[in-house]
């Protein structure tokens, strides 16, 4: 028979299936994303030289805008997806500042990206900004579970 004190341990334990498939989700996203940002940042230079016209129009997308985006922008990014990584982290532990951390990292993201490049660009940025807002309120559905 289970004491009171093991029972509640295993209560705060344990993770709804769905808290653990959005961490997963946000695992990946947030790691990649940090890593890709500090590999472009640290190699920018090489890239924009690497990228000519005949390469661009081999992938076929506009990434012209990519020439006019600052060198900061990408150590930014990935410094916010560090700490939005470390959210997740936070969140899968059932610690409730994780939500938080991750919240307010991911709402950065949207208004540096809009600053650098949504706005010149003139293009807004509702994927973005849906898709932030679905983790967002997906994630506020767990606050309860975590402490």
């Amino acid at each position: 028979m289970e004491t009171g004190l093991q029972q509640n341990f295993n209560e705060r334990t344990s993770r709804p299936a769905l808290l653990t498939f959005l961490c997963i989700l946000s695992f990946i996203g947030s790691g990649l994303s940090a890593v890709s940002g500090f590999f472009v940042f640290i190699n920018h230079q090489v890239i924009l030289e690497m990228l000519t016209e005949e390469v661009l129009e081999q992938f076929g997308m506009p990434l012209q805008t990519f020439f006019s985006v600052p060198r900061q922008y990408f150590l930014i990014v990935a410094l916010l997806n560090v700490v939005s990584f470390v959210g997740v982290r936070f969140m899968w532990r059932l610690r409730r500042p994780g939500f938080h951390l991750y919240a307010i990292s991911q709402l950065l993201i949207i208004i540096v990206s809009t600053v650098f490049i949504y706005k010149p660009a003139g293009v807004f940025p509702g994927f973005d900004l849906m898709l932030t807002t679905l983790f967002i309120l997906l994630y506020l559905r767990f606050r309860e579970v975590m402490s």
